[in-house]
């Protein structure tokens, strides 16, 4: 496995990646420096590829021509940005669906790129390399992490640090739109749903043991739509009133007075409510929020992959 903190060199050569979320598809085209990823372009497209999954087990079939024409338009985006080398991710809305085949095929033919069909635990891995490189230079790097990167099928666990990596990690079906689509019936929620929903979080958190000082790092769309809407440090405390603040108007207002995305304003408050709970599973007071993930780890991994591939060809 790739060592998390290892020194990158001096290459500035693009790498592209495209993530096919359950709400999102992302394009991100990013140049490695000093162990840092920095955008060249980025672009997405909200594709809902995850609506209805939950409760049906299959992509909509209507979603699938489109998800491949975003696929093929974003891989071409990226060659004109100079990118060395594209990837294409899916993560829980592919990985769960039973048609999930039928989109891979579909993106193969249309652009002739192979999906990687990743797990949950290489979602994981992924996520915690990529939120550590867009932390502020002051987050305390030697202290252990638990970071949570909650998309919208699932939510991966991560606990580790900055030098040796992931330590344990672990996949949980708590995704925002998969607990909106079981709990949430009403628009705004209802307390009780929300609270439901709060139960079923803290029965299948893992229990791990954490050292005092770690620090809990959430990624993800949802988590920096939570930020951008507190404004300042997540607390324990400010999360519980951002349940309430959010859960007081239909996502269309919310979605309206604070310039979010219709999708995503509706699954705020299982978000909120998700990450309020693990504070509250693991006795943590707040709650840091990364703006790196899968894709920034992905650029990375591809960077370090093509180093080492360069350094053997030199040795040989």
């Amino acid at each position: 496995m790739l060592k998390v903190g290892s020194a990158p060199g001096n290459r500035v050569t693009p790498y592209s990646v495209i993530d096919l979320g359950s709400n999102t598809i992302h394009l991100l085209v990013g140049e490695v420096n000093d162990g840092v990823v920095l955008p060249v372009t980025t672009e997405k497209v909200s594709a809902r590829l995850g609506s209805g999954v939950d409760a049906t087990g299959r992509i909509e079939e209507a979603r699938i021509p489109i998800a491949a024409e975003v696929v093929k338009l974003f891989a071409q985006l990226a060659a004109l940005n100079g990118a060395f080398e594209t990837t294409v991710l899916a993560t829980s809305a592919v990985r769960d669906a039973e048609n999930g085949p039928v989109l891979i095929e579909k993106v193969r033919k249309k652009t002739g790129l192979k999906m990687c069909l990743i797990s949950g635990e290489e979602e994981a891995v992924l996520g915690f390399r990529g939120a550590f490189c867009t932390l502020e230079s002051d987050f305390p790097r030697e202290a252990p992490a638990l970071v949570v990167d909650l998309g919208g099928g699932s939510a991966q666990l991560i606990l580790g640090d900055i030098k040796t990596g992931p330590q344990k990690q672990v996949s949980l079906p708590l995704g925002s739109n998969r607990l909106t689509e079981r709990y949430v019936k009403h628009d705004p929620p209802e307390p009780k749903e929300l609270e439901t929903l709060r139960e079923t979080v803290l029965g299948v958190l893992p229990r791990w043991n954490l050292p005092e000082e770690t620090a809990v790092v959430a990624i993800g769309g949802s988590a920096r739509a939570i930020l951008r809407l507190a404004r300042h440090q997540l607390t324990a405390e400010g999360l519980r009133k951002l349940v309430v603040k959010t859960s007081t108007k239909p996502s269309a207002v919310l979605a309206r007075d604070e310039g979010l995305a219709p999708e995503r304003a509706r699954v705020l408050p299982a978000a909120i409510t998700t990450l309020a709970a693990v504070l509250e599973h693991f006795g943590r007071s707040s709650i840091t929020v990364g703006r790196g993930g899968i894709r920034e780890g992905a650029v990375l991994t591809m960077y370090y992959e093509a180093r080492d591939r360069e350094n053997s060809t030199g040795e040989t």
